[in-house]
């Protein structure tokens, strides 16, 4: 039985998450220099880096980051669905996205999923003002939100592009007004663009994300964005049923022959970014695309929060015991699957060290690994307080991202990238999996 100190929050961190922590633990001027060298923007490290200022840099404080930009997202949540039908549409979107079986996994991430959604979903939130009316109150909050949403993931440019379609489509009234704000956007952005343009250069090599599956991916995505990530049958069960009631709310709304401007707008916001990010690297009858495939269903995740909106645009439409109906059946799928995610605790590096290699481990032992686990590795053995030399292996350093991180600590000496050791060593690979190791 698990207890509250063995759960989803407390768990070890794993690959991305010691990522984040190690570089920000990095002075802040280096950090910039890595994560540019990487391709990331840098807003969540940033705020991450100020709150390791005053807290340690243990796998509570680096998740509550996440987690308070995730109960942000569900308040911005119901002040935008509030400012479109009501408190009672506002709280029952909130309760949607807050449930949401992998938006709330994610909550418990120290990644910039939550953070990300709430920049997107702030920006909206103005932007439906600014829609009925103009004025610097949401203008300024609309701009500082939208950058944010730009410093925390490139992915933001496809809410631009949803946006803008959405003003040229449906709400041409403002949209020179807008361009304004956009221009704005682009000059507090204008740092980070020399930086943006060098990483987009490097968009032609090899990368982990792989080449889209036009049987799979895209179900795959939604099918974990709507019914959670693991294989389940209420996973299945929830997605489905999902589906069911978005359709029914298109169904609805073209039955009526009246489509609300923001249920439009939420719309592209669910959609274009599938669309988007399904181009780059497309190739049709000989034609292809520029750069690498960047379609990545967890860069997708901050979409729970519209198609969540999109459910209770649909149900609010039902009669009423369909609607109670369909509430309970959302609401009870969503809880079962959170409640098991919540209660666990997936082994990785941090039961290593704990259990088999600090008990049995010499002052002359060497660590070795690869690129894929080094972040997790590194971050164990300082949290431990051992001093034993890690060696990060060679091989396949072309092919993983991560290695601008591993290039910094090697240069400050924290590591060392080599063949394996002679003499005694601990090889760990992903996994995880430890092998004590002789060589001569």
């Amino acid at each position: 039985m698990f207890s509250l100190a063995q759960n989803y929050l407390t768990r070890s961190f794993w690959g991305d998450e010691a990522w984040t922590s190690l570089i920000s633990q990095l002075p802040y001027g280096q950090m910039l220099k890595t994560t540019a060298a990487d391709f990331h923007p840098p807003g969540f490290y940033t705020v991450v880096e100020l709150v390791y200022k005053v807290l340690p840099p243990a796998e509570i404080v680096t998740r509550s980051i996440s987690i308070v930009f995730y109960l942000l997202t569900a308040y911005m949540v119901f002040k935008l669905a509030t400012e479109i039908r009501g408190k009672p549409f506002g709280l029952l979107s909130a309760v949607l996205v807050a449930l949401n079986p992998i938006f709330f996994r994610y909550a418990f991430e120290a990644r910039n999923y939550t953070m990300f959604a709430f920049a997107i979903t702030a920006s909206m939130y103005f932007l439906i003002k600014l829609s009925k009316k103009f004025d610097l109150k949401s203008a300024i909050p609309f701009v500082l939100f939208t950058t944010l949403g730009l410093y925390t993931h490139y992915y933001m440019f496809f809410i631009l592009a949803a946006q803008g379609l959405y003003l040229i489509l449906f709400d041409r009234k403002i949209f020179l007004k807008m361009t304004a704000a956009y221009v704005a956007v682009g000059i507090l952005f204008g740092f980070w663009i020399p930086f943006l343009l060098g990483q987009l250069q490097s968009a032609g090599g090899s990368y982990w994300i792989s080449p889209i599956d036009w049987q799979n991916t895209h179900f795959d995505a939604f099918r974990r964005i709507l019914g959670g990530e693991r294989d389940n049958y209420y996973q299945l069960y929830l997605y489905r049923f999902s589906v069911l009631l978005c359709l029914i709310g298109l169904v609805q709304h073209i039955w009526k022959r009246g489509f609300e401007k923001p249920y439009l707008l939420i719309w592209l916001w669910a959609i274009v970014p599938f669309v988007l990010a399904t181009l780059p690297g497309l190739a049709i009858d000989g034609f292809k695309v520029p750069f690498r495939p960047i379609f990545f269903w967890r860069y997708l995740i901050p979409a729970a929060v519209p198609l969540s909106i999109i459910l209770a645009f649909a149900t609010v439409k039902l009669p009423k015991y369909l609607y109670l109906a369909s509430i309970v059946i959302v609401i009870g799928a969503a809880s079962f699957i959170d409640y098991n995610t919540f209660f666990s605790s997936p082994a990785n590096f941090k039961q290593i060290y704990s259990e088999i290699i600090m008990p049995n481990i010499r002052p002359s032992d060497k660590i070795v690994t690869i690129l894929p686990s080094f972040a997790e590795v590194l971050y164990y053995r300082n949290r431990n307080g051992l001093k034993n030399d890690l060696i990060v292996l060679p091989e396949g350093l072309v092919q993983y991202s991560g290695k601008s991180l591993l290039d910094a600590y090697a240069a400050g000496g924290a590591v060392k990238i080599a063949d394996r050791p002679a003499g005694r060593y601990w090889e760990l690979k992903p996994g995880p999996s430890v092998e004590l190791r002789t060589s001569k």
